[in-house]
């Protein structure tokens, strides 16, 4: 993607999505970053209450996620004793509807990282591996650093200060959706 289409879908999503100023405006960019880098994530979720994000991804059949609960938690935390942090909160759970299992990961804001999220979402790829649903991403290389780098400023922008209100974003057919409660 060149620069200049980036500033216009940049300002476009200002324009259309940016309408309350401040936390909101970089809770948005960050979800919406998040789902533009990893095709691995089908929604997003900012949870106020928590000040935490839930992150689905969506695996075919109903599978039992005690074994990823086994390999994450401890992978996260192994993470977390490297970098000289500890996580707050995490959760994992899973539902399943149909012939899909919806895995929800919960992690909070403070500690959490872009190098984390792309750690959740290689764990995920390599747990399930042809199970997992995914859009198929083609981003060059500098527009993956791009939306790392986006991620990285959002999640320090938010590290510390809550988002007033409860914000989804989800993928559906090629376009990013934005819920806002």
């Amino acid at each position: 993607m060149t620069t200049h289409k980036r500033g216009l879908i940049t300002g476009m999503l200002s324009n259309l999505l940016y309408k309350d100023a401040g936390r909101i405006q970089d809770g948005v960019e960050l979800l919406s970053s998040i789902l533009l880098r990893y095709g691995e994530v089908g929604s997003v979720n900012y949870w106020r209450e928590q000040h935490a994000l839930k992150f689905t991804f969506m695996i075919q059949q109903h599978q039992e996620v005690s074994s990823l609960r086994e390999i994450l938690k401890p992978a996260l935390e192994f993470f977390h004793q490297l970098e000289g942090s500890s996580m707050r909160f995490f959760d994992l759970a899973c539902r399943s509807e149909e012939n899909v299992c919806v895995i929800t990961i919960t992690r909070d804001i403070e500690s959490m990282t872009q190098r984390e999220v792309g750690l959740i979402v290689e764990l995920i790829k390599g747990k399930y591996k042809k199970q997992l649903f995914y859009d198929e991403l083609y981003l060059p290389e500098d527009e993956q650093i791009f939306q790392e780098e986006m991620i990285t400023q959002m999640l320090h922008s938010i590290h510390n200060d809550d988002i007033d209100k409860n914000v989804v974003v989800l993928r559906e057919e090629g376009r990013v959706l934005v819920f806002r409660s």
